[in-house]
This record gives C-alpha cells, structure tokens and sequence, in this order.
C-alpha cells in the first residue's frame, strides 16, 4: 500500500469519526446526560452478574447493586450483541457502501431500509427494552450523573482488562508494549462513549438510528485505534 493511499484512509477515517461526533451531538443532545477483532469474543459477552460486578470492584453499595442487577446485565448483553451485529454487517461493506452508510445515519429513510437489509431489527428491540429497564431502574435513578459516568466507564475498564490480561499471557515476560497500552487506551474510551451514547438515546421518540449512530462511531473509533497501532508498531 502506497503513502498517498494510506494518507487517503487516514483521511477518510478522521473525516468520519468527526462527522459522526456531529451527528450524535444533535441527534441525541435532548437527554439529561450522555482488539484488532471488529467482533467481540463471545465468552467476553456471555459472564454472569457476580463476575461482572465483581470484576468492577466499584466499591459503592448503590453502584454494586446496580453493577449487579439483572437490568445492567441485560444492558451490558444488549450493547455487546449490538455492537457484534453492526461491526459484522459494515465489515461485509464495499468503502463505497460503507461511505453511503456514513454519509446518511441522519437520513431516517435510510436508516429504516438500513435496518431492514442489515437484520438488526430485533437487536434494536432488545437494547431499547434494555436501556429503558436499566434507566426505569429505582436504583439508577439514584445515581448522580457522575456516578451514572463511573458506572458505565466501570463496565468498559472492566471488558478492557479481560482483554489486557489475554493480551500479556501471548507476549515474552508477560509485558505489553507501549503501543498496545495505547490501543488498549484508545479501545477502552470507544467502548466508554458507546455505552455512553447509548443511553443518550432515552429521550428520542425513535430512538433506533440513535443506536445506529452510537454503534457506527463505536466501530469507527475502533478502527481509529488499530490505525495508531499499526502506526506506532511501525515506527
């Protein structure tokens, strides 16, 4: 691959994830707050609730409870399989689709037809039963926004170090590259602004393309990722 080709990509994929900012910032800003695998492992998505909470380790009562309820599990499950399902469909796309996909996650016609042909209606189902259970959900109506915040980053940490930890077991001595702390870094705040985004969608009346939108910068931001890798391993 050619220089100019790969400064075209760069270009492309900044472009994108800049646009897709936008287009989360207007579409969802009415409510109260916001790996080189494109898939995740599936044994990272099927894990009970004790593990999960006791993976956190948050150490708050309130946020232990809600870490461990059935409501943030199915949350959890929901924003993984969606996820799953969005980087698998784009992954099967020409640039030429994929850009047609970016260029029109506001065009609600589009996406209608968008979810018809990628199948994703019955995920989509299931993460807004999901998100509407955990935010109905008495306990995290307690939590501050902060605390809502460290809730969700908790969760993304705690994906991450499963991660890290496989990670270390492949590597001579046990140690990661400072290349890959970075990816690690860079994967860990993708999964944070997801599951942020998600539940930034409660106040849309429709909010399936909200989902759509969320999942779309998720992969794009992934990809961001593994560009700077390949980068930093290259130097």
């Amino acid at each position: 691959m050619t220089g100019n080709t790969m400064k075209s990509i760069s270009y492309v994929i900044a472009s994108v994830c800049v646009i897709l900012t936008t287009f989360f910032i207007y579409s969802c800003s009415n409510d109260e707050y916001y790996a080189d695998e494109a898939q995740r492992e599936e044994n990272g998505i099927i894990s009970t609730r004790a593990l999960s909470s006791r993976t956190m380790g948050i150490g708050d009562t309130l946020i232990d409870s809600i870490a461990a309820s059935d409501e943030f599990w199915e949350f959890q499950l929901s924003s993984e399989l969606l996820a799953q399902k969005f980087d698998a469909y784009v992954s099967s796309l020409g640039e030429e689709d994929y850009d047609k996909l970016m260029e029109n996650l506001n065009n609600d016609d589009y996406m209608k037809e968008f979810i018809q042909v990628a199948n994703m209606e019955e995920v989509l189902q299931q993460m807004n039963k999901a998100k509407e259970n955990l935010v109905k959900n008495t306990g995290f109506l307690r939590l501050s926004e902060d605390e809502k915040a460290q809730l969700i980053m908790q969760f993304a940490e705690s994906r991450s170090k499963t991660k890290a930890n496989l990670l270390k077991t492949r590597q001579e001595g046990g140690n990661i590259s400072e290349c890959e702390k970075k990816r690690e870094a860079e994967i860990l705040q993708a999964e944070n602004n997801y599951n942020s985004n998600v539940l930034l969608c409660d106040s849309i009346i429709i909010p399936y393309p909200c989902y759509i939108q969320a999942a779309a910068r998720r992969n794009c931001e992934l990809e961001w990722a593994k560009k700077h890798y390949q980068e930093c391993i290259g130097n």
